[in-house]
């Protein structure tokens, strides 16, 4: 009988319900971080679910969202960065080779495989015992995977002034990448490399230990840069996505099935105006925090709602259309 949390049975289940209960990201949870130095200021650290963890283990009755894909398919990574900066330089247009000089702003940040069920502390063995419990495997048959998931960096700055946002989708540019570089790391340059967001794409392998005395040295770092942003904004999220592949579906009010993957948002502040612009003027705004965010998706795999709720292979016959 695959296993839920709202009908325990014997003390073994509560053990697990309590093992669990660390991973909700409650105060009782252990905090998995590696040290910020060198200017780096925030860390998403990592935050999982009973439920996100138990995926398609746990059988969902319709109309109860799905997530996934669960233990041990289930990834996440702790992401460190620096405050939103700009630079004024010259970028030259590879079309037309022409150079202009023009204020483009960045984010440095630095990427951490974190393995969620540390955060269970000392029930981390009790906790794995069951995840791995063969009785809780769903009964769907899928297909096995030909190779590690990929982890795949985005970074979309999104304005939040009054009026209509404006989405700005991080860009790779090597000449503009190389002067951050150098700006920001050149003391360092002979041990470090400083990624774009197709270079920083990257398979998913071994989890950074929270015992691990020296957490950075397996650190990737990267850059996200948008070019153009409008010189009024004020206000601003960094919506950092592709550091886990938790997802969630639903069905809204529309009846529609909506896709959300999991994200990380970030808020700043940049009181100033549009004639003497200064790094200085930005404000990191709380800390940051991991939602589930719409995307675009088309699934046509049959039955995939009956399979990912891990319904009896009957009652999947059943619901098909």
């Amino acid at each position: 009988m695959p296993f839920t949390t709202t009908a325990p049975r014997g003390p073994s289940v509560w053990l697990l319900v309590a093992a669990l209960s660390l991973c909700t990201g409650r105060a009782s949870a252990q905090l998995i971080r590696a040290p910020l130095d060198t200017g780096f200021v925030r860390t998403s650290s990592i935050s999982m679910t009973v439920d996100e963890m138990l995926g398609s283990q746990k059988t969902r009755l319709a109309g109860e969202p799905i997530l996934g894909p669960g233990y041990p398919a289930l990834w996440i990574a702790e992401v460190q960065y620096k405050p939103v900066r700009h630079l004024f330089m010259n970028v030259t247009d590879p079309a037309t080779r022409e150079t202009k000089r023009e204020l483009v702003w960045y984010m440095i940040y630095r990427v951490l495989p974190r393995d969620y069920t540390e955060l269970a502390g000392d029930s981390r063995d009790s906790l794995l015992d069951k995840l791995q419990n063969p009785s809780l495997k769903p009964d769907n048959t899928l297909d096995s995977p030909e190779g590690f998931p990929l982890q795949v960096p985005r970074f979309v700055l999104r304005a939040d002034d009054a009026g209509e946002q404006q989405f700005y989708p991080d860009e790779v540019n090597l000449q503009i990448q190389r002067s951050v570089f150098m700006r920001e790391f050149k003391q360092r340059s002979a041990e470090l490399r400083l990624l774009n967001s197709v270079e920083a794409v990257t398979e998913v392998i071994d989890p950074v230990s929270v015992t691990d005395p020296n957490p950075l040295q397996n650190a990737i770092y990267g850059v996200a840069v948008w070019r153009n942003v409008d010189a009024k904004i004020d206000y601003l999220t960094v919506i950092m996505s592709g550091f886990s592949n938790a997802y969630r579906i639903f069905q809204n009010d529309a009846g529609e099935t909506i896709f959300e993957h999991k994200v990380i948002e970030q808020k700043f502040g940049r009181p100033g105006d549009i004639y003497n612009q200064q790094e200085s003027e930005f404000r990191v705004l709380g800390n940051p925090e991991w939602h589930y965010r719409q995307r675009p998706a088309n699934v046509s795999v049959p039955q995939f709602d009956a399979i990912l709720r891990n319904v009896p292979s009957t009652a999947a016959v059943t619901a098909a259309p």
